[in-house]
């Protein structure tokens, strides 16, 4: 992590634009392609008038109060909109809040504690106009002694936002680190036969990360026994409520035609299975499994496809879970034909083979708050079989805790704390 106790310049740890970098791709191949398809999202986009973001989660759901530690560990666990598990909100519960003062709180701890939101205002104040911008760019952890000195407003939580991110705390995945990761991921694990198709951005498969029983069991441990949980896919699509914030909203998918299952139900946690191959997959990535996504469970048939589009999920960047950073994609059975996944901007297509998987990044080295937009891809129409896949997203910090509390970008975000 760059360490600093200089001023920061203005503009500085701008976003590298993925875009560009796709662009002068196309420009020296002489191909026309990245053009076209782009155009083609676009219309696609335009005339059916859907989102092009993924569905991450259920709708929000009637909060309820677990009572017992495991309770509330299978909350987390479920991903179910609970109470009790928020993160401390710093506000007023004392009398004469109103007319305290700087002094005062510096002195009195308890005063302090009893008047935090006053206490915050007065004596954590930003002393640069340049320190929301530096925040925004990661400065209070890349150039934390200055930060702390100067724009404490800035890297501290919002007092007044339940589902507030600390901008100090530097997250598990950030600036530099996905090249630590693939890499230590293909030095480590030899043992699942990994091939780097791309190092910019990375494109790496597994070729032997699961055995027949392992890819039967995914299917039966999120799908259902009988395929009871296999349902139409939808997709989210941004909602602006009344209070002008965003909130996602599912409605019907016209961009693909698979079906799919989400691990939200018990018998799929308590499958032995699904656990040994989640396990597989942090271990792979070393990050904690609180990190990644319900597994989804994708089914396509003849002529079923997933058409252009990207996993990035913009209303997640202001969230406390932070933005995808991995997509794991599993192939959990053999296609007679067709059902490639396809990497247009990058000319690479991987075809399905039972067993085996395929991991990207979702967004740029330099900063994975910044979409890398070469990783498009498409799910290429099956012409003769049965495709099963499945989806596991992970992100830098703490998603399933953030999903359980509410705060996982469904509900919008007051602060915009990251760019």
């Amino acid at each position: 992590m760059p360490k600093s106790d200089k001023k920061p310049k203005t503009g500085s740890h701008a976003p590298a634009k993925g875009k560009k970098v796709s662009s002068e791709r196309a420009a020296k191949t002489g191909s026309t392609k990245y053009y076209g398809l782009a155009i083609a999202v676009a219309l696609v986009a335009a005339v059916s008038g859907i989102a092009y973001r993924r569905r991450t989660t259920p709708p929000l759901s009637k909060p309820f109060t677990p009572q017992t530690v495991e309770e509330k560990r299978r909350a987390i666990l479920e991903g179910r909109v609970s109470k009790g598990l928020e993160k401390r909100v710093c506000k007023d519960t004392g009398a004469g809040c109103a007319s305290v003062t700087a002094d005062a709180c510096q002195a009195d701890e308890a005063l302090s504690t009893s008047c935090c939101k006053s206490c915050h205002k007065l004596t954590c104040i930003d002393t640069d106009p340049g320190c929301m911008e530096w925040s925004q760019k990661g400065q209070c952890y890349l150039n934390a002694e200055y930060m702390k000195n100067t724009c404490c407003a800035s890297c501290s939580p919002d007092p007044d936002d339940p589902c507030t991110i600390d901008p100090s705390k530097r997250p598990e995945v950030a600036e530099g680190d996905l090249s630590k990761i693939f890499t230590r991921a293909i030095e480590n694990y030899p043992q699942y036969l990994p091939t780097v198709l791309s190092r910019d951005p990375w494109v790496v498969t597994f070729d032997n990360l699961l055995d027949d029983d392992e890819c039967a069991g995914i299917i039966e441990a999120v799908g259902g026994k009988k395929g009871e949980y296999i349902k139409p896919s939808t997709t989210a699509k941004a909602v602006r409520g009344a209070d002008g914030r965003v909130m996602l909203k599912d409605v019907p998918d016209q961009v693909r035609t698979s079906h799919n299952a989400w691990c939200q139900h018990r018998s799929c946690y308590d499958h032995p299975i699904h656990e040994r191959v989640i396990s597989r997959i942090m271990d792979i990535v070393d990050l904690p499994h609180n990190h990644a996504e319900h597994m989804q469970l994708l089914r396509y048939g003849p002529n079923e496809y997933y058409r252009l589009h990207h996993d990035w999920i913009p209303e997640q960047l202001q969230a406390q879970c932070g933005p995808r950073v991995f997509t794991f994609f599993l192939y959990l059975s053999d296609v007679e034909e067709g059902g490639g996944t396809r990497f247009p901007y990058l000319n690479l297509t991987v075809q399905p083979r039972k067993g085996s998987a395929v991991v990207w990044p979702h967004g740029l080295e330099s900063n994975p708050w910044s979409k890398d937009d070469r990783t498009h891809h498409e799910a290429m129409p099956v012409i003769t079989g049965q495709k099963y896949a499945a989806n596991y997203w992970i992100h830098g910090s703490d998603f399933k805790t953030s999903m359980a509390t509410g705060c996982d970008g469904r509900s919008g975000t007051r602060r915009v704390w990251r760019k």
